[in-house]
């Protein structure tokens, strides 16, 4: 299932209740229920990846880029499966930001930041919102840096991308 077929989940528990109020607002379990909730097709839903980047605290679709071009120039299609990957592999922003402001307090000239394994570009996001410069990012997945690239243009020359796995006997090569 991909986003452009979102359906809301049916769940409702062993009593019947449909796990929606009155106002159209969702009920929640307790830790009373005796009874496992029962989804209405007997199937969960795959969460879509813009429920996966606000559960991550990312604006909406941040990993939404489009068709996107690789370090190689190999063209790549939009699709929702690297989508998925760069999110279960970044870092959920609510606590980072929390983090970024009180780093960011503490110090009395504006705080520069350089993003190791930056992945979908998180850390810069925060940091950038808590007034500092993210000055750099190193990122060697290829959906990873093309987001980063996207939401930080004026940072594409300073993004190092290592394409290769350092082996005994090879040095990293850019």
């Amino acid at each position: 299932m991909n986003a452009s077929h979102e359906q809301p989940i049916m769940m409702s528990d062993r009593k019947g209740h449909n796990g929606i109020t009155d106002n159209g607002t969702a009920t929640t379990l307790t830790a009373q229920e005796k009874e496992r909730p029962i989804v209405g097709t007997s199937i969960v839903r795959r969460l879509t990846p813009l429920e996966c980047e606000r559960l991550q605290g990312f604006p909406d679709r941040w990993t939404d880029i489009g068709e996107w071009v690789d370090s190689k120039g190999k063209k790549h299609k939009e699709a929702d499966s690297p989508r998925y990957k760069a999110l279960g592999n970044s870092i959920a922003l609510p606590f980072w930001q929390f983090l970024a402001r009180r780093i960011c307090a503490q110090y009395e000239r504006p705080v520069t930041m350089g993003s190791l394994f930056d992945g979908i570009g998180g850390f810069p996001l925060v940091f950038e919102r808590c007034g500092a410069k993210a000055v750099w990012a190193s990122e060697i997945e290829e959906f990873c840096i093309a987001v980063t690239k996207y939401h930080f243009p004026e940072k594409e020359d300073q993004c190092q991308t290592y394409t290769t796995i350092n082996q005994p006997g090879k040095p990293i090569s850019e």
